[in-house]
This record gives C-alpha cells, sequence and structure tokens, in this order.
C-alpha cells in the first residue's frame, strides 16, 4: 500500500508532467499553448495587475516591468494556476478563460467566454449579484452604476466595487451590455480586431487602482502654469481629453457635461476639458452656469476666444481672473495627476469608498480633496446636496454643515454650490499679480497642503492646526514668496507671533495684509495674517486666544 503522502506527491508529479507543455515563460510573460493549436499570453506587471492577449497577430507589445517578479505557476486539472503575493490567477486550458481570486479565496472575477473570430472580439465576464460597475467614458447618464446600460465608447475602461478596474489593450470603439440584454454577464465586443486584448488591476481601493493603472500607461505630461488657466484657442495641453458633445445644446448640454466630468473622472480621464465655445448660443443665464462649472473643471478652455459679447463677455472675464487665482491649488493636483494616477476630479467613490451613499453621487464631485462641487444645471434656485463625512463651509454663505446627511442649499448666482471642507488648507491666489499668494485655512482639524513650486521642482509646505492651546500655522517655502494665512470661523487672537522673530502688529487696513501684519474682520471671522517666506525658509506664527 502506499502511503497516502507519497501518493499525493506522485499524482502531483504527473500532473506537473503531464501540463508541462502547456506554458512557457520569459521574463514575467507566460506564453500558453490552448487545445487546438490556439495561443494566449498573461504578463503580469505587478503582483496586482495583469495583461491577457489572445490572437497574438499585431507587434509584439515591450514589457512592463522592469525586474522579475514572484509568480508561481502550477498545473491544474483543468489548466494552469498563477500565483503572486495579491492574486490567484486560473486559466483555462481548453479556451482561455481567465478567473481571479484573492489569497482569502474570494472571487473577484470569471470568464465565461472569450474569442476572435472574424474580426470581431467577444469577452464575456460573470456580473455578480449586486455588483456595480463605474466608468466606460465621459458619458451623460445621470447614474453611476453603468449596470443595466448598454454602451458604445471610445473609453473602454471600467472599475467594479469589487475592488477591480478592466480596460481593453486595443485602440478601437467598443460595445460595453453591461449585464442588460443577459442577466448576470457584462459582454465587450469589439470590431475590427485581429486580437483581443485587456488588462485587469486589482485595487482594492479607486486610488490604488489609479496607482496600478499608472505603472501599466506611463505618466501624462506636465502641465505648464499657463494650461491650467483659462485656455484661449483650440489647442489643448498634452494628456487633456475633450468632452463630448452629445447631440445636445443649452442647458441639456450642461447637465449632460456636468455629469461627464464625473463618469470621465471614473474612467481614468485625468485631465477632461470643459469647453465654454459650446454655449456661445446659450441664454446668459445658462452661459453663467457653465462658465462657473467651466472654471472648475481640470481644463477651461474658451476655443472660440472672439465669440463673446456683452454680458457674456463680462461672464468671461470674471471666471478667467478666478481661473487664474485656482492655479496654485490645481497645479498640485495636475502635479499629482501626473506622479499617483489620480483623476483631479475626485468622484464621490474616490474619496469615499465606503460611503454607499456618497458613491452613486454623479451630480456632484470633489475638486482634489478640499472642494466639493455642486453644479445646478437645472437653474433651480435650490438645490438638495449630499454632503460626506467631516464638516463642511459652504463658500458663499460661510455657514457649516455636519456630513453624512442631505442638505437642501440655495444656489448661488452662477449656479455652483461651493463647499470647503473643514480642516483644509486651500491655496488662492490674490486678485492682482503683487497681491500675497492667500492660504486658506478651515479649522478646527489639523491641514496640510503640498503646493509644486515648477521651477524649484520641489514642494513647500502649508500646515495649520491647534496645538496645545494656541493655533499655529506654518510655512515651509521653496520659493522667495509673500503669503497671507486666511483662518477662518475665528474669535480674534489676544496675540499673533512669529516664532523666534516675536509679535506681529494689528492693522485694521483693508485688503492685502503687509508681512508681520495681522487683521481680524468681526463681519466674517477671519484672522489674517501677512507673513514673507523667503526660499527655503520655514515661518512658523502662534494665535495665542
Amino acid at each position: 500500500m502506499i502511503p497516502p503522502l507519497w501518493l499525493a506527491l506522485t499524482t502531483a508529479l504527473s500532473l506537473q508532467a503531464r501540463h508541462s507543455d502547456f506554458w512557457e515563460r520569459k521574463q514575467n510573460t507566460f506564453h500558453l499553448k490552448l487545445d487546438q493549436g490556439a495561443t494566449m499570453e498573461v504578463e503580469f506587471i505587478t503582483p496586482s495587475t495583469f495583461r491577457v492577449r489572445r490572437g497574438l497577430a499585431g507587434p509584439a507589445r515591450q514589457p512592463i516591468a522592469d525586474s522579475m517578479l514572484r509568480v508561481d505557476a502550477s498545473a491544474t486539472p483543468a489548466g494552469v494556476q498563477f500565483d503572486t503575493d495579491d492574486l490567484i490567477l486560473h486559466v483555462t486550458r481548453r479556451d482561455g478563460l481567465v478567473a481571479v481570486r484573492l489569497p482569502s479565496s474570494i472571487g473577484l472575477y470569471s470568464e465565461t467566454a472569450a474569442k476572435v473570430q472574424q474580426g470581431k472580439s467577444l469577452l464575456e465576464v460573470t456580473a455578480r449579484p449586486g455588483e456595480k460597475f463605474f466608468g466606460l467614458g465621459a458619458r451623460p447618464q445621470p447614474v453611476a452604476d453603468a449596470r443595466g446600460l448598454a454602451l458604445k465608447t471610445e473609453t473602454p475602461f471600467f472599475v467594479s466595487d469589487r475592488g477591480y478596474a478592466l480596460w481593453m489593450g486595443t485602440p478601437a470603439p467598443f460595445e460595453f451590455d453591461m449585464a442588460k440584454s443577459k442577466a448576470g454577464a457584462v459582454r465587450i465586443v469589439g470590431s475590427g480586431l485581429e486580437r483581443l486584448e485587456y488588462y485587469f488591476a486589482f485595487g482594492p481601493s479607486l486610488k490604488e487602482i489609479w496607482e496600478e493603472r499608472l505603472k501599466v500607461e506611463g505618466a501624462i505630461p506636465d502641465p505648464a502654469p499657463r494650461d491650467l488657466e483659462m485656455i484661449l484657442g483650440p489647442r489643448l495641453p498634452r494628456g487633456a481629453s475633450r468632452l463630448p458633445a452629445f447631440g445636445l445644446a443649452g442647458q441639456d448640454l450642461l447637465c449632460s457635461d456636468a455629469r461627464a466630468l464625473v463618469h470621465a473622472s471614473l474612467s481614468g480621464i485625468l485631465l477632461p476639458a470643459f469647453d465654454l465655445a459650446r454655449y456661445k448660443g446659450a441664454e446668459i443665464d445658462v452661459f453663467r452656469r457653465a462658465a462657473h462649472l467651466g472654471v472648475l473643471a481640470p481644463i477651461f478652455q474658451d476655443s472660440q476666444p472672439l465669440a463673446f459679447e456683452g454680458e457674456k463677455a463680462a461672464v468671461v472675464a470674471e471666471v478667467k481672473a478666478f481661473r487664474k487665482r485656482l492655479n496654485y491649488f490645481l497645479l498640485a493636483y495636475a502635479d499629482e495627476a501626473r506622479v499617483r494616477g489620480y483623476p483631479i476630479i475626485h468622484p464621490m467613490f474616490h474619496q469615499y469608498p465606503r460611503d454607499l451613499e456618497a458613491r452613486d453621487q454623479v451630480d456632484s464631485f470633489l475638486l482634489g480633496d478640499e472642494l466639493l462641487v455642486v453644479p445646478v444645471c437645472d437653474g433651480s434656485p435650490r438645490k438638495r446636496v449630499y454632503l460626506p463625512l467631516g464638516i463642511w463651509t459652504n463658500w458663499n454663505t460661510g455657514k457649516e454643515e455636519m456630513g453624512r446627511r442631505f442638505v437642501t442649499v440655495d444656489a448661488p448666482p452662477g449656479g455652483v454650490i461651493l463647499f470647503v471642507k473643514n480642516g483644509s488648507i486651500l491655496p488662492l491666489g490674490g486678485v492682482s499679480e503683487s497681491d500675497p499668494l492667500q492660504l486658506h485655512y478651515y479649522p478646527k482639524s489639523g491641514g496640510e497642503f503640498f503646493l509644486y513650486e515648477p521651477r524649484a521642482v520641489d514642494y513647500s509646505q502649508a500646515h495649520a492646526g491647534p496645538a496645545a492651546g494656541i493655533y499655529r500655522v506654518e510655512m515651509e517655502s521653496k520659493i522667495n514668496r509673500n503669503y497671507e494665512w486666511v483662518l477662518h470661523h475665528m474669535d480674534k487672537p489676544k496675540s499673533v507671533e512669529q516664532v523666534e522673530s516675536g509679535p506681529f502688529a494689528e492693522t485694521q487696513t483693508a485688503g492685502p495684509v503687509r508681512p508681520g501684519n495681522w487683521r481680524y474682520d468681526a463681519a466674517d471671522r477671519t484672522v489674517h495674517i501677512g507673513i514673507h517666506a523667503p526660499a527655503h525658509s520655514d515661518i512658523i506664527v502662534n494665535l495665542r486666544f
């Protein structure tokens, strides 16, 4: 009688020998020979991300990963299993169907059909009960979840709330049937293709998915500061993407554009561009709302800068000036997009992945981490707004609101409601070129902001928060610059003093505060502090109450 241990070992060795001709490894790419002579490739890019290629027509792709990854391949009765530190991937020998699960055995992804035939590719994936899908391009639908929709898109990228993303690797339009015509199945069809190629990335959070995708796609070019001001003319910076026209006009186009900005960002489009020229024929109220939304888009463009006259020209001048003030803020998030792969617009699902109410919001979004943007595209006088976790300050009224609930808010004249998250520092340029850079801090928790300095290729750091019964603000500046701290929701301090150099002088002079002075505005309960920061200095100021 053969002992059970020897029997198991003998079985495993014979199984390995029987299937050793199934795969061949070259660096991090496994070439698989399926039944009936078909072939496919699986390339591991990171322990969480891989590429699948079926039908090897076309040029070979250069490997993405620089070094060998730990990927263990082992034969199974039906095919081959690949184990990394993060995923377990199984491919069937008969038809190359892929299934992915976590080391904890939780299933993530499972294919039921995959083929390339007569210039068409088909990939069919199981849609599990309750699973939600996000992305698929800058689309106008008023719902976040794409399940139940059939879409044609040239941005074939979607995210599952199970923690993975999938996107096609061939440049072509695709049709996505997201469990609409066949219950429990996502069907992806591409035309005019000789191969089926896609990428799979596991997060589990959306932020981690963006970081994984960056390793595949590479960094976008770093936008110049002038590209983040209002762009006049048809040119866009590299990496920017225009929103579709949707065949609409006026208010209908505006509501579609507002949602398309969110869907674009959920599709990994880092720099969606809003073109104000598309509203040149709109009524002035719609035009004004469009301008105030566009000024908060990652890229704001007027592709026909001579098209506006009269009242519309005045609106353009207003938003153009405000956009310039936002430049410092946007530059920091453009750098984050380049370095980490995060879209500048942070959909609620990006920022609050565990808040089920937040993830379904497409009528609002976060610009960076600090600003909650709520377009009132239909011109309603009031808007029901969902505020996620935290305390939020209404930009227009200064009123504070608790999060994790809906509130009804009056719409401002520009038609865009703005909230700032308390605990944030928001940098804004001055009204004129000679004005200091303002650092708006909203207490009570500590806040920080990293200003990207293109000239220094470094980051100036702003910090603010309570400390042992006082408030402390700190500016570590890499650039020689004047700053004006603006602290909101504050009582008047008894003293304001810079560490190591002594007290600042109180002033009642309106306008920008000169370095070494401070002012208290009782009407809006703000403290203004002027400082001069030489390059590579660290300026700390304490407020005592």
